[in-house]
């Protein structure tokens, strides 16, 4: 981290660690949010994980202001707020809140005058860090009009920290479903459908669950040596490499800018690559952890997204119609306009326009940019 400050480093690898440590203990999230809201300079913090299906009630914390009040706020007036729509269609992105809507418009509603302005909230920075199974997390630091809006340097704060998020949470996401059912750790991985190999710093594999060992019977993954392989061999360097900046990162002796899931190829090639994403564990007995050894959580998918899901996914995250996430999915997995209308069977001209749509909506110009844009927004689940 580039800072001219020395306690700004010493501020930022207690906050990482902070991020891993606490991200499962939704009791501790107040410290956790303490913390990076201090970090960008906020005064008003928000962490949530919530069902996009709206089917279970939000897990949130707040911290800086008052929590009956803010929960009053959170629960009758979170809806009507106007910047959500622009929150929710930058996945991924760190990003101000109020660019998202003309200013004079914003403080001329019932929202500002009865909710922001007295709670002192206008200005604020957020990001949509994470999805995994319907459940979305955010991260939001509000100030008010005194301080003035967040700038490129909180934003750049922000940015170094919600990779971590998204690592920590995600995992933090993928286990909750599952224990939910069954208490012991263990057991929990057994019942994910994805491939977790636990590892230490070197790969050494300490534990494997049920798909993962499925997958170690396919040929494509392997421990050799009691270390985790892949049959292709750039893709096990490419992931040797990544788990010790990955490591290094989590403890604060250097920045990432994102936290990419990596593609790993198989050897049939018909099948879809495998999905790689990493998650440093807490250091201790924390409740992410099975062997005291192991280090980091190495996830593997085999996709198995379906058009529907995914085109369900973006609607949900866009606010696209019907028709317009049908596209958007389409695109995503590479169809062409010509194609997609043959297949639904309407004219090219109609695709078209859905297309404006869709540039509109996520704030795009040319196809190649809302591609990548749709890419990001399904790349943010494990899947």
């Amino acid at each position: 981290m580039s800072s001219s400050h020395p306690g700004d480093l010493d501020q930022y690898s207690r906050l990482i660690a902070d991020i891993y440590a606490l991200a499962g203990t939704p009791s501790e999230w107040g410290l956790l949010l303490e913390g990076v809201t201090r970090f960008i300079e906020g005064r008003v913090g928000q962490l949530a994980i919530f069902s996009l299906k709206q089917q279970t009630r939000p897990t949130w914390r707040v911290w800086g202001h008052d929590f009956q009040e803010y929960r009053a706020f959170f629960y009758r007036h979170a809806t009507e707020d106007p910047r959500l729509s622009y929150i929710l269609s930058n996945p991924g992105r760190v990003i101000c809140g109020e660019d998202g809507v003309d200013p004079e418009q914003f403080r001329a509603t019932a929202l500002f005058r009865e909710v922001v302005e007295p709670m002192d909230i206008e200005h604020s920075l957020v990001s949509y860090f994470a999805q995994e199974a319907d459940v979305m997390a955010t991260i939001a630091a509000m100030r008010g009009r005194g301080q003035g809006p967040f700038g490129a340097a909180e934003k750049h704060r922000l940015g170094l920290v919600v990779p971590h998020l998204r690592r920590a949470f995600e995992y933090y996401a993928l286990l909750d479903e599952a224990k939910a059912k069954v208490d012991d750790i263990g057991a929990a991985l057994d019942i994910v459908d994805a491939g977790i190999f636990l590892a230490d710093a070197d790969l050494r594999v300490t534990h494997v669950n049920k798909a993962g060992e499925a997958m170690l019977k396919g040929g494509d993954i392997a421990i050799r040596g009691g270390r985790l392989a892949f049959r292709d061999a750039r893709a096990s360097r490419q992931i040797g490499t990544a788990v010790a900046q990955a490591l290094a990162a989590a403890r604060g002796e250097t920045t990432i800018a994102h936290a990419d899931h990596m593609e790993v190829p198989r050897a049939d090639l018909d099948e879809p690559p495998y999905r790689v994403s990493l998650h440093p564990l807490p250091e201790g007995q924390g409740p992410a952890r099975l062997v005291a050894t192991s280090q980091i959580a190495v996830v593997v998918r085999a996709p198995g997204r379906s058009a529907a899901d995914a085109a369900r996914r973006l609607q949900t995250t866009f606010r696209f119609t019907p028709a317009e996430s049908a596209l958007a999915a389409a695109l995503a997995e590479g169809t062409s306009l010509a194609d997609h209308a043959q297949r639904r069977q309407v004219a090219l001209s109609t695709v078209r326009s859905q297309l404006k749509a869709l540039y509109e909506k996520t704030d795009t110009r040319r196809q190649g940019e809302l591609v990548a844009r749709l890419r990001e927004s399904l790349d943010l689940t494990l899947a």
